[in-house]
C-alpha cells in the first residue's frame, strides 16, 4: 500500500479522506496549508498528494508546481470547490498544466475518489 499526503484547509475534509484512504490499507497523512504540506512531502517519501488548490498560506496550484519540479515520480490528485471570483474551467486546465494526475471536484465522490487514488498509484508503480 502507499504512503499518501492529504493537502486542504478544511479540517473535515481532511479526516474524511484520511480515513478513507487508511480503511484501503495505505498510510496517510495530512496538512492543512500548502506551506505546512510542501515541507512535509520534503521530509518523508509519498507516493501520491492529494490537494485542494484554493488554500491560505501556499495555494494547491503552487505545491503541484513545487512537487513536480521537486519529487520525480510523485502522484498527484487535485481537488478543489473554485471560488467566488475563481473560473474552475480555468483552475483544473492549470493543474493538469502544471502536472497534476486528476482533478476531482468538490463535493467529492468518495468511490470516485478510492478509484482515480488506485489509478494514480496504479501509473506510477504503486498500490
Amino acid at each position: 500500500m502507499a504512503r499518501i499526503l492529504v493537502i486542504d484547509d478544511h479540517e473535515q475534509i481532511r479526516t474524511i479522506i484520511q480515513l478513507l484512504l487508511t480503511g484501503d490499507g495505505h498510510t496517510v497523512d495530512i496538512a492543512e496549508d500548502g506551506r505546512i504540506g510542501l515541507k512535509m512531502a520534503r521530509e518523508f517519501d509519498y507516493q501520491l498528494v492529494i490537494t485542494d488548490i484554493m488554500m491560505p498560506n501556499q495555494d494547491g496550484l503552487e505545491v503541484v508546481s513545487k512537487l513536480k519540479r521537486t519529487i520525480p515520480g510523485i502522484g498527484i490528485i487535485v481537488i478543489t470547490g473554485g471560488g467566488p471570483r475563481v473560473d474552475i474551467t480555468d483552475l483544473t486546465e492549470t493543474a493538469r498544466l502544471l502536472g497534476a494526475d486528476s482533478v476531482l471536484m468538490k463535493a467529492l465522490d468518495f468511490e470516485l475518489l478510492r478509484a482515480v487514488t488506485a489509478e494514480v498509484l496504479t501509473a506510477y508503480g504503486y498500490r
